[in-house]
């Protein structure tokens, strides 16, 4: 039995208002890792950040990223990804409104959306290359520990 999610599962799953766990790199090369909300359009990862904030100037100079987005109760389910961000500052209100109504909802949106933009926004769009997922639903915890050993049973094909 597999404990992967199917792609269709992992799209559904991604629309909720999981937090994101975001992994770059310092300038000095220590990680540094900052939960945020993010958006998953089926194809790219978006985050919105402060510009000139601590994650955005690391992936100004290493765009190398990892995240992790998985619930908090049992059973436990979550999407891993490594991927190579491209920082976009033109025409971002669209897809920091797209995040903020995942996670708030949009009567509550407008005021969120102005209050982020007091600062200058940057959209950090990750497109990944490698994608993990675990549903441990699908599995008993015997099964879970088997599969982790190999971690290609994890894979999801882009």
């Amino acid at each position: 039995m597999a404990i992967t999610m199917t792609k269709d599962e992992m799209k559904n799953f991604l629309k909720e208002p999981w937090l994101t766990s975001v992994a770059t790199v310092t300038p000095e090369g220590f990680p540094h890792v900052t939960p945020i909300w993010s958006y998953y359009d089926g194809e790219h990862f978006y985050m919105t950040l402060v510009d000139g904030n601590p994650k955005s100037r690391s992936l100004a100079l290493n765009n190398h990223v990892a995240l992790a987005i998985g619930n908090d109760t049992l059973p436990y389910k979550a999407v891993i990804v490594h991927g190579t961000v491209e920082l976009l500052r033109e025409d971002v209100e669209p897809i920091v409104r797209k995040i903020v109504e995942k996670y708030v909802g949009s009567e509550q949106a407008e005021a969120i959306i102005e209050y982020a933009f007091g600062e200058p926004q940057v959209i950090a769009k990750v497109a990944p290359w490698r994608i993990y997922t675990w549903d441990q639903s699908k599995v008993d915890f015997p099964e879970v520990l088997k599969a982790e050993k190999s971690g290609k049973a994890f894979r999801v094909p882009l």
